[in-house]
């Protein structure tokens, strides 16, 4: 169990491989001023460190940061290498979690260098709605569980926060979502995942099967 902010490892550390059980994780690099810049947010279930069957260099690097009250498995990669070859439970659900990580990194790579700024903030808003989200108690729609400021979101879809924080409010203006600093809510996934176009439009149908109750992604792996 780890509180906000806690340092889950400061520098890659071979043979140990996470898992979020609870809350959310913040992957980044540390900068010269000490700030931890985000590159990712992993929410439930997502799979982090030396990743099992994955090759493992000396040059990896990077900062792992629990982000809110956060629960975390740490597992020795050789023994999770074993339990997959002997149980297909277990191989069935890292195929499941490897598949939908590289689903968002494939649409990260996608819309890194060519996808308009206001179509990033939709596609990162909408898979950060993959991890899970719940019926918000300010406006109809969803809230994201996840506290984040203007500058974290920035950092994620790699863009200045004074251009970032214009197409929020242009979001807002719209009724796609609303926000204040202690919450994000998505009040429409149709009109968030249209803005988002093609990419996000891809994403797994239970996205916007209900409009009552919200199934993450992540369901299966419980």
């Amino acid at each position: 169990m780890l509180k906000d902010k806690a340092l889950i490892y400061g520098a890659f550390d071979p043979e140990k491989v996470y898992i979020v059980e609870h809350g959310y994780v913040r992957l980044g690099t540390t900068q010269a001023d000490g700030r931890l810049a985000t590159r990712a947010l992993l929410g439930k279930a997502s799979i982090f460190g030396d990743l099992p069957f994955c090759p493992s260099t000396s040059e990896q690097s990077g900062v792992a940061v629990a982000s809110g009250e956060t629960y975390v498995l740490e597992l020795k990669r050789p023994v999770l290498e074993a339990a997959v070859h002997q149980d297909e439970t277990v191989r069935q659900i890292l195929l499941e979690i490897y598949g939908l990580q590289f689903r968002f990194l494939d649409r990260r790579l996608q819309w890194q260098f060519v996808m308009p700024l206001e179509r990033r903030i939709a596609t990162v808003l909408l898979d950060l709605m993959c991890f899970g989200g719940k019926p918000c108690p300010h406006h109809p729609g969803y809230a994201i569980d996840i506290r984040l400021t203007h500058q974290e979101l920035s950092e994620l879809v790699l863009a200045a926060r004074s251009n970032v924080t214009p197409i929020l409010h242009t979001f807002r203006a719209h009724n796609v979502i609303s926000y204040s600093r202690a919450y994000i809510c998505v009040r429409t996934l149709d009109a968030l995942a249209k803005i988002g176009g093609d990419v996000a439009g891809r994403q797994d149908a239970s996205l916007r099967s209900s409009p009552t109750h919200y199934p993450p992604m992540y369901t299966r792996t419980k």
